[in-house]
């Protein structure tokens, strides 16, 4: 598996930035002690009030790096005026679920403290998370805990996209068979209570980011599928704005590692989804 996200994330930059060119120049910067707290930032050029979109990787909750998600979306969404973010987390088995959530709003949090010394527009924010990096979006998004912890309003997140997600409905997806899977069991163990804890389903209603956008393999990943609709009926029955939609010709990698290549329908899905939540970026 170590060797495949390896090979993975060889690919993902090889492949995205021969689609769009160089990159933005990034910025690194520690948000806590540990080696694994710490995150890139790429800010478009001259910009003092750029929309935030926080990229969160995934690799089952035990592996995966922030580089996963920096091929063609830093490029592609610098050039339209946003300001593009990855960061790493702690892992699996080293630290919990609660420690990675925990991560993802104190990253959050360091950026928006720094927002006007980074240019960034502290009021509008996406998170975007892949595979199990969706399931740790989702959760900050929808348990109100982890923000407040951080010291973050929970009004600053605008929406949450969802590629391929994991963790979405956790005793869902338990039941359904991931109990035999290594990363669900070391993840999230066997205690039901904790596992509704940990399941963004459970918390909808809770100070929910309001606009959510689930894209998923409609093609190989019928589970994901499945899970991804119950949630955005779940969501749009709180009065929440959520579609789940079915991405065909691409799968569970090849949907991160083609984001930003012209005439790529999930580039364009969360393209028309970031204007309508936040707008144009910064001019």
């Amino acid at each position: 598996m170590r060797l495949f996200l390896a090979m993975a994330i060889a690919v993902l930059l090889a492949g995205c930035m021969g689609a769009t060119g160089a990159v933005a120049s990034k910025i690194s910067y520690s948000y806590g002690g540990n080696p694994r707290q710490i995150l890139d930032i790429h800010v478009p050029k001259g910009a003092r009030h750029a929309p935030l979109i926080l990229f969160v990787h995934g690799g089952g909750w035990s592996e995966g790096a922030k580089e996963m998600g920096q091929g063609g979306p830093p490029a592609h969404f610098t050039a339209q005026g946003y300001a593009f973010a990855a960061l790493n987390y702690r892992l699996v088995p080293d630290a919990t679920v609660e420690d990675q959530a925990a991560d993802v709003a104190r990253a959050l949090s360091f950026l928006l403290r720094n927002a006007r010394a980074l240019g960034l527009d502290g009021e509008r924010v996406i998170l975007i998370g892949h595979s199990s990096g969706a399931h740790l979006a989702a959760l900050v998004a929808t348990d109100p805990q982890w923000l407040q912890q951080a010291n973050v309003a929970d009004d600053v997140v605008r929406g949450v996209i969802s590629l391929d997600g994991a963790g979405i409905d956790v005793p869902g997806i338990m039941a359904a068979g991931a109990s035999r899977s290594p990363f669900y069991t070391n993840a999230f163990g066997p205690d039901a209570a904790r596992q509704g804890r940990l399941s963004p389903l459970e918390h909808l209603g809770a100070g929910d980011a309001p606009n959510w956008l689930l894209l998923y393999d409609g093609e190989h990943n019928p589970g994901a599928g499945y899970f991804a609709e119950r949630f955005a009926v779940a969501a749009r029955a709180g009065g929440m704005h959520a579609d789940a939609i079915a991405i065909t010709g691409t799968g569970h990698m090849r949907m991160l590692q083609e984001l930003g290549r012209p005439g790529d329908q999930t580039t364009a899905e969360i393209d028309r989804f970031i204007d309508r939540v936040i707008g144009k970026g910064a001019q």
